[in-house]
């Protein structure tokens, strides 16, 4: 079997475990649209003092009920400081606007460290991401610890390389109770299939067009969102 039938195996393994989602008695399915743009780099030249640390700011805005009602907004900077050329250790704030279901808009805000992997392969690239935030929600006092664990597989489809299938798994762990509710356990699931085309022969500048899978567990009724995901 070659390099590129094994990373299609393993990159529809990987979508596979994201999908099978625990049985659950009550769940509200929901259409979704999520638009996003991640940039990142380094300060200065490779060789300069400063060729080692590097920036991260990222954009979300995501629309539930079909895409018609503002949902959440993310603002995301971070900086970061490269270990080696494949392990990056990050730090960062979000600022996470929420207009929920069933509650009144209220501002979240998170702290966040982030252990980035770029595992050597062959045929595909793959990525672990293992981040940890600190979750404050406005007018209550207690944090949420929350554990995300992320695993990405890109598979260039072209002899160029710039066309390639996107495929990842993020699973979310609340680490503690709050009052506020975020409750110890598994409580969401994130599955994305799609494909991905690098704008640039240098292969900076990408965009990604597909669709994500999000289960979140809630005391009462679970959510099902099917998202149209773009991202730049």
């Amino acid at each position: 079997m070659d390099h590129a039938s094994r990373s299609c195996r393993f990159a529809l393994a990987l979508l596979g475990a994201g999908l099978a989602m625990p049985a659950v008695a009550q769940t509200r399915d929901d259409g979704a649209l999520w638009l996003g743009y991640f940039a990142s780099g380094r300060f200065g030249t490779k060789e300069s003092a400063l060729g080692d640390f590097r920036w991260w700011l990222e954009a979300q805005d995501r629309q539930r009920d079909e895409g018609e009602h503002f949902d959440l907004g993310i603002i995301r900077p971070g900086l970061g400081y490269a270990l080696t050329d494949r392990i990056t250790l990050w730090a960062g704030y979000a600022w996470v606007p929420t207009d929920a279901v069933r509650r009144e808009p209220f501002d979240e805000h998170r702290v966040w460290q982030q252990l980035t992997l770029n595992f050597p392969t062959e045929g595909f690239t793959l990525q672990w991401r293992n981040r940890l935030e600190q979750r404050f929600i406005e007018d209550a006092s207690e944090t949420g610890w929350r554990l995300r664990e992320l695993l990405k597989v890109t598979v260039p489809v072209t002899e160029d390389k710039r066309l390639f299938v996107s495929l990842w798994d993020e699973l979310f762990f609340d680490l503690n109770d709050t009052a506020w509710g975020q409750r110890a356990g598994f409580r969401q699931n994130r599955a994305f299939a799609g494909l991905g085309w690098f704008a640039d022969e240098a292969r900076a500048i990408s965009f990604e067009a597909g669709y994500v899978n999000q289960w979140i567990d809630r005391r009462d009724e679970d959510r099902l969102n099917h998202a149209l995901a773009i991202w730049c």
